[in-house]
């Protein structure tokens, strides 16, 4: 697990994520590669029979992904509050609004949408 030193906001909201993702795990067979973008920083996120066995934010140019889901720090702030408003609560709510964008093969991310779902909100229970 490569962790930057990077002061930006995206910076530490991507290290906020790597800390609650490196352990993630359910029981289920999934195996793909996704793209989290905090902003300017990524996280790559690989997923192999339900377990995330890697996660990277120094990436090597052209690096591969299944899929993506990108959104700035401000929604991603708002994404993470404990009880996050109306509108800030769902990726695809935050989608609607214009503020998160979903790229590549939709298929794995649509069979796994609970996987994903609870992957990307873990950073609610590590709220300051």
């Amino acid at each position: 697990m490569n962790i930057q030193i990077d002061q930006s906001a995206g910076a530490q909201l991507a290290a906020r994520f790597v800390r609650v993702a490196s352990t993630f795990t359910r029981d289920r067979l999934f195996t793909a590669d996704m793209l989290v973008q905090f902003g300017a920083s990524p996280v790559r996120v690989c997923i192999r029979d339900g377990a995330v066995m890697q996660v990277q934010t120094q990436l090597p140019p052209m690096y591969a992904w299944d899929f993506a889901v990108r959104a700035s720090e401000h929604a991603w702030q708002e994404f993470w509050r404990a009880t996050p408003a109306p509108g800030w609560h769902d990726i695809f709510a935050l989608s609607k609004r214009g503020e998160l964008e979903i790229l590549g093969n939709l298929q794995p991310l649509m069979a796994n949408l609970q996987y994903v779902k609870d992957l990307l909100a873990a950073g609610r229970e590590e709220n300051p």
